[in-house]
This record gives C-alpha cells, structure tokens and sequence, in this order.
C-alpha cells in the first residue's frame, strides 16, 4: 500500500452528490447502528452473519469494539448512518495474523464507491495492526459483493455447499475469499 497511515478521523469526502463523515465507531453510536440496520431491507438482512438488528448483538459489537476485537468504520450522510465496515481479528494463536472485514452499505448509497473507501480504510487499519490476510464471507449469490472485492484484490479461497442458513431457513452455499494485506489496492 502506498499511504500505509489509517486516516485521523472524523474525515470527510465527497461521493458524487453526497458528503459523507468517516469515524469510528464508539459505544455512543449503540441507538444509531440500531436505526440503520433495522431499515435495511429484508434482502440485506437475509446473509447478516449476526442479526445486528437486535440490541443484544449491537452490544455484544459494542464490547468487543471496546475490547479491541473488533475495529468499525462507519460513513455518515447528514448525522445518519449510511454504511459500516468492521475488522474481526482474533487472538487465536494460529490465526492471529488473520481478520475478518464485514461490510455493508445502505442501499441507496451504494455504487458511489462508499463500500470501496471504507475497505480500503479497513486495510490501512489492517497494516497498522501488523494482520497478514483479509478474509471476506459471502453468500454464492451475492454476486454485487463478489464483484466489489474482487476489485479490491480478493481472490476465492473456498466454496463451501449449504454452508450458510438465511433468516428463513434456505441455505446457500458460502463464498471465502481473501487477501494479502500487504499488496498494493
């Protein structure tokens, strides 16, 4: 990566027509995580990995942003959340120098590059904590997500048959794909 340094925010950037506020996520923005993704659509809903629409599951995010778990990013259009992007890393021994990136963009914010920015931000973050490899989950029929980290540098590692269940009890086979944290974006 060129510019190794994760941002200082908050940090602002235009996307097109919208003027968006980058920043961490921090326990006073518990009521705003549940507004924005309780008015996501039922689509978006169906692969969260958690139901990040019940307060519980915030909180648990919560602590473990607090405990340095978890890192998030969120953008914010006008004072509301419009996207997030999250870096799960584990203190596991043999995986330690591994993280998980979760993204979401809210739907009538996305094709302006927000989702982009925000990983890219992720991987800066990434670098800074010393992580070797990124590695993303999807749902085999998330084609629009496939399609963004795959020009984010993300290659598929496995493809895992019924390997996930959605909110109504269809399963879908799991896409894993990953990257190095080290190459160039």
């Amino acid at each position: 990566m060129t510019d190794t340094a994760p941002k200082t925010y908050p940090w602002k950037h235009r996307f097109g027509d919208v003027d968006l506020v980058f920043r961490n996520i921090t326990t006073a923005d518990r009521d705003a995580i549940l507004e924005f993704t309780r008015a996501l659509p039922e689509q978006d809903l169906l692969f969260l990995r958690m139901d990040i629409t019940q307060a519980s599951v915030v909180d648990s995010w919560i602590r473990n942003i607090e405990t340095g778990k978890t890192i998030s990013l969120l953008a914010e259009d006008g004072g509301r959340m419009v996207a997030y992007c999250s870096l799960h890393h584990s203190k596991i021994q043999w995986l330690r120098h591994l993280a998980e990136i979760r993204l979401l963009v809210a739907s009538g914010h996305r094709g302006k590059g927000i989702g982009g920015e925000l990983a890219r931000q992720t991987f800066k973050l990434a670098e800074h904590l010393s992580l070797q490899k990124l590695v993303v989950q999807m749902m085999s029929s998330q084609q629009d997500a496939q399609t963004l980290f795959h020009h984010l540098g993300f290659v598929p590692e496995a493809l895992l048959h019924d390997w996930a269940i959605d909110r109504k009890g269809r399963t879908y086979d799991l896409i894993v794909m990953s990257r190095e944290v080290d190459k160039d974006l």
